[in-house]
């Protein structure tokens, strides 16, 4: 039988749904301090919704969607977006022979973001127009307009990441369709030493397949060493029953909740309102449930529109006894942020090379993050924040100018 489709014994949406959760905790494993992510990326695909990832480079971004997509047997389509980008590098390049032959304008959309099941855009929001209206309908309508006929597309999940959310009112009803929300820093101090050891590990499966490729390795590949493969077809029978769960439970709870945010003028439109229903009955699956249960509207955490109403979101969690999901790890106060920057101003000074400053740099763009999203009335220091990174990639200019110079 193709590991493409599920064995009978297999179809049962309750065990489909332990394998499924069983897969995510060693995902877990080797991405440390994500676990949010893939947790908010498992709703999101269960729900054929889409994920917006706020964070800096460096993140793990790229690779995190990369692991899923392999755990589901499938190949994403990545790529960076400017305000350079052509649509046909996202689309796919115009097919010359159906327009000469035949007079029909048409793209070649093989091996190209309509045809995947998965996506990744980094910085998302840098598209041109003409890029973000046909993202918009692939996203929401599961469409693209290859000239003048409609194609579907088998899309499941795109993730969108960006540096920030756009305050910029055009661009509101795009990043709407990003139905849930995570943020992204870097992994702790007292975590370093697992990344070192995990991202090695990483490397070193990456030098012996390439090995492997030159034909200087007849042994197992790292890849080998994956997660078992999560068929698209079981994939399919998940995100099905998503609609079979019970949510009377908790429907009169999450009422209240919505009346509480409209109360507090919170960002959170209908079409978010109804669409969370999903996340919730995605969340019981995931947990072996046929019906929802108050605890699965901690999800909300991960449906904010502006950064600044999760506060808002986690209050109206636990005004009724709801422990809002995330943030697990202790938040640090302004005084701490301010002596890290004040750390990482002394290594700049100490710095030897440019590759140790663009480390500081993407550090300095954390803490902006931290604060933003833990702190915004912190706007002198989140200046003062800002102020130091400018200065910091000035430096690493002048650096590589002087190199340059050199050589």
């Amino acid at each position: 039988m193709s590991s493409a489709e599920p064995a009978p014994d297999r179809v049962n949406p309750k065990r489909l749904a332990r394998e499924y959760a069983a897969r995510l905790e060693d995902l877990k494993a080797d991405f440390i301090g994500r676990d949010e992510a893939i947790e908010v990326i498992a709703l999101a695909t269960l729900c054929r919704e889409h994920v917006l990832l706020v964070g800096p480079p460096g993140t793990a971004k790229t690779a995190l969607l990369t692991r899923f997509a392999r755990l589901l047997d499938t190949e994403p389509f990545t790529y960076l977006l400017t305000r350079f980008t052509e649509p046909t590098e996202l689309f796919g390049p115009v097919d010359v022979k159906q327009f000469q032959d035949n007079s029909v304008f048409r793209v070649n959309t093989d091996g190209m973001l309509p045809k995947a099941r998965l996506a990744f855009l980094d910085e998302v929001f840098e598209g041109s127009s003409a890029i973000l209206n046909s993202l918009l309908t692939l996203i929401n309508e599961r469409t693209f307009y290859n000239g003048s006929k409609p194609e579907p597309s088998d899309l499941i999940t795109l993730l969108g990441a960006s540096n920030d959310v756009p305050e910029d009112p055009v661009l509101a009803a795009f990043s709407d369709r990003f139905l849930l929300r995570c943020e992204l820093t870097y992994v702790d101090g007292d975590d370093i030493g697992r990344v070192l050891d995990v991202g090695w590990r990483g490397e070193e499966d990456l030098i012996r397949a390439v090995d492997h490729h030159n034909g200087r390795l007849d042994g197992t590949l790292g890849a080998d060493r994956d997660h078992a493969q999560f068929a698209l077809s079981a994939l399919a029978i998940l995100q099905s029953a998503v609609a079979t769960i019970d949510l009377t439970p908790v429907r009169a709870v999450y009422t209240e909740i919505l009346r509480d945010l409209r109360a507090q003028r919170v960002a959170f439109s209908d079409r978010r309102a109804v669409k969370a229903q999903k996340v919730f009955a995605a969340s019981a699956l995931l947990a072996g449930r046929r019906e929802a249960e108050v605890s699965d509207l901690s999800t909300l955490t991960y449906l904010w529109t502006d950064r600044r109403d999760e506060d808002a979101i986690r209050r109206a969690l636990e005004a009724h006894d709801i422990h809002p999901a995330g943030r697990s790890k202790r938040l640090r106060d302004v005084g701490e942020i301010k002596l890290a920057l004040d750390e990482l101003v002394n290594r700049r000074a100490a710095a030897r090379t440019g590759q140790d400053l663009w480390a500081i740099s993407e550090q300095i763009q954390a803490l902006m993050v931290e604060l933003r999203t833990e702190h915004p009335e912190a706007t002198q220091l989140l200046h003062e924040v800002q102020q130091v990174r400018a200065t910091t990639v000035d430096e690493i200019q002048e650096r590589s100018r002087e190199a340059a110079g050199d050589v």
